[in-house]
């Protein structure tokens, strides 16, 4: 399938630590039928770094989801192992991937996978009678229930399909898969037909240490844009004079 995808990233309102630790946010996308499928990495410099949290989350964006108790909302069904990064019809968050890497050549979300109280009413755990969670609560976050698990263990990004660098982020070699992200429509551009960023904590796997920074996506305006703010600083230039 070809892939159509492409994302323009400038300046960022969240700014990721230049350090080891936490590098950014790297997106892989991707045209799958009649959707767009995002997924989302703690990007990192070290193979030995952990993923400990993601938190603070702002999106504007709106979701697919997939019909059933187990799948309707952001948690993943990582206990029936649908929650997997070929899935097409659900989204959902994961602390990292299911015994660290492939599994009969498919990854599937943690177990360990939690989220924190900002998932607010049911958009964590559902019951019988909730909506599909298709938006994501302001500030949720979620986290690992075991630090020292191999799930959360970092993935060469090398070859990545479609990638898409936060910021901060294009220096990432490595990264820790922390969201699945399915948008209705093909070429959906994160950052510019929806937002994402969030704070995450990684632990290095060098120092020990704990790092904890942000990262986003933004659009670089169109050309045509540029050239209007330009206009507009030399007339208010002119009006200064």
């Amino acid at each position: 399938m070809k892939i159509a995808i492409v994302g323009m990233i400038g300046a960022a309102s969240l700014v990721a630590s230049a350090d080891a630790g936490f590098l950014g946010f790297v997106a892989s996308a991707r045209n799958v039928g009649a959707n767009t499928v995002i997924d989302i990495f703690a990007g990192v410099s070290n193979a030995s770094d952990k993923f400990l949290n993601v938190y603070d989350l702002t999106s504007n964006g709106v979701y697919v989801q997939k019909a059933g108790l187990a799948t309707k909302t952001w948690k993943p069904d990582a206990a029936g192992f649908t929650s997997t990064r070929n899935t097409a019809d659900d989204s959902f968050m994961t602390a990292g991937t299911f015994s660290g890497g492939a599994y009969g050549g498919e990854y599937y979300a943690s177990t360990n996978t939690n989220g924190d109280p900002n998932f607010t009413g049911t958009s964590w755990n559902a019951t019988p009678a909730s909506a599909l969670a298709t938006s994501i609560p302001a500030l949720a976050g979620w986290y690992t229930g075991d630090p020292t698990s191999v799930d959360n263990n970092a993935e060469s990004l090398a070859g990545l399909v479609g990638r898409v660098n936060g910021s901060g982020a294009s220096s990432a070699n490595f990264g820790v898969w922390v969201a699945h992200l399915v948008v209705a429509g093909n070429n959906k551009v994160i950052g510019t037909d929806f937002t994402f960023g969030a704070f995450a904590s990684i632990k290095d796997g060098v120092t020990g240490q704990t790092s904890q920074s942000g990262s986003s996506f933004a659009a670089v305006p169109a050309p045509g844009a540029l050239a209007l703010l330009g206009v507009a600083g030399l007339a208010s230039r002119r009006r200064r004079a």
